[in-house]
């Protein structure tokens, strides 16, 4: 990774400097990192899609909505997924190449594909959003404008929306707005709140929700939290108090401006690095419909997955470790009552990390899809006084959020690399299973 062309090393070092203040800042606001969607939260207005590839346009539409309603990262990356499996499904019933995610419709012959689409894309939103029906009904008025009138128009539309409402209504028992009675521990290892507002904890319900694609966890290989006196804890935890410390002396300003950074949603960054891949590869709109269905859910079943693990564990994050390690009973560490992380620490423990399993789940599809790893784009986060940072590879970008979310000082290492083996496995299940190719 690099920093975008032009930017001399002088302005990033003032760049890490004023943005190491607004950190001090935002401590009076800690909502801004508590989930990642909310950095990156807006209230823009839907922008008019370009017919060119109606799906790409939905998906940047489907991502400000979801960024105007300020949807926490797991809501963001459920809401996209069910907006892509309709649209993938409306797509199919058209263009029948693989097999269908949910609802099988046979269109009838000449529909219009763009207008499935983007009726499907539509209906979805509209009733996950119905607040912002009007900018949506936009969106849709401006794709639907490009096409000619006629019966293909029509019947396009009529299988979009038709699809779109099946699939609501099957994910509206998926448990994602259960209310779950959850109390925090107070022994050693155990996940308490955090400072400097000791939130109530993060969807501890979240893994309870229904996946798109697994069954069960047991289908995966997820070792056990290392004990909190093991020599490998304390070595995580070591790494942390020095390297991500507010006042750290071993973090260099590259690594301070990385862990900023990937405060990002991770299903906004990852559908803009689709969005990348796609357009340079000259995707199909078929081919877009199937790697954002399989995208997206493999990145909502990452987090349901990843927050099952953390609160099965239920292990105290770093801050909390550091500040009490004398009570670990290892001589390899020693307490800090001072200690404090360069972020403030997200209200949910700490292994493992959901940034790392909700980015190596879309990173493993996205491989997987282009049969590569090669991805040429540059990001910017945060959106108001953000850093843009350039990427050639999928896994370049994966492994630069496990390395700065311990730059960052709020997850271990083993809690980051067991996330990605997760979010690997997940994305492997689906694309091996969900939307495979038809024989003929």
């Amino acid at each position: 990774m690099n920093y975008s062309a032009g930017t001399s090393w002088q302005v990033v070092k003032r760049f890490v400097l004023f943005t190491l203040a607004a950190v001090l800042v935002v401590l009076a606001i800690p909502s801004l990192f508590y989930n990642s969607a909310t950095t990156l939260a807006q209230t823009p207005k839907v922008q008019a899609p370009n017919a060119s590839n109606v799906v790409l346009d939905w998906n940047q539409t489907a991502i400000k909505v979801t960024q105007a309603a300020s949807a926490p990262s797991t809501s963001q990356y459920r809401a996209l997924a069910i907006t892509h499996a309709a649209i993938f499904d409306a797509v199919n019933a058209i263009d029948r190449r693989y097999t269908t995610y949910a609802v099988d419709i046979k269109a009838p012959a000449g529909a219009s594909i763009e207008a499935a689409a983007a009726a499907a894309g539509h209906g979805v939103l509209t009733r996950l959003y119905p607040s912002q029906q009007a900018d949506i009904d936009k969106a849709l008025a401006a794709t639907l404008e490009k096409i000619p009138e006629g019966q293909a128009k029509t019947d396009g539309i009529n299988i979009g929306k038709q699809i779109a409402e099946k699939l609501v209504a099957l994910r509206s028992q998926d448990g994602s707005d259960a209310k779950v009675d959850y109390k925090p521990g107070t022994g050693v290892g155990v996940w308490q709140p955090t400072p400097p507002k000791f939130a109530t904890a993060l969807a501890p319900h979240w893994g309870k929700v229904t996946p798109f694609t697994f069954k069960s966890l047991n289908q995966f290989k997820i070792p056990d939290q290392p004990a909190v006196n093991s020599a490998t804890y304390i070595k995580d935890l070591n790494e942390v108090k020095s390297i991500g410390a507010k006042n750290s002396t071993t973090r260099s300003a590259d690594q301070t401006a990385t862990a900023i950074f990937w405060t990002a949603s991770t299903p906004v960054i990852w559908n803009e690095v689709a969005r990348a891949a796609a357009t340079a590869r000259g995707n199909s709109i078929t081919d877009n419909a199937r790697l954002f269905a399989l995208l997206n859910i493999a990145g909502s079943d990452a987090y349901v997955a990843g927050y099952a693990v953390k609160y099965k564990y239920n292990l105290w994050r770093p801050v909390t470790a550091i500040r009490n390690a004398n009570a670990i009973g290892n001589p390899a560490i020693s307490a800090d009552p001072n200690w404090e992380p360069l972020l403030i620490t997200p209200a949910h423990p700490d292994y493992i990390s959901g940034h790392c399993v909700s980015s190596d789940a879309p990173k493993r599809v996205l491989q997987r899809f282009f049969g590569d790893d090669k991805v040429k784009v540059s990001l910017t986060s945060p959106p108001n006084v953000g850093v843009t940072r350039s990427y050639s590879s999928f896994s370049e970008i994966a492994k630069e959020v496990g390395n700065a979310r311990v730059w960052g000082g709020i997850h271990t290492r083993t809690a980051d690399v067991q996330g990605g083996a997760l979010g690997n496995q997940i994305g492997d299940y689906a694309f091996d299973n969900f939307l495979r190719p038809i024989k003929t």
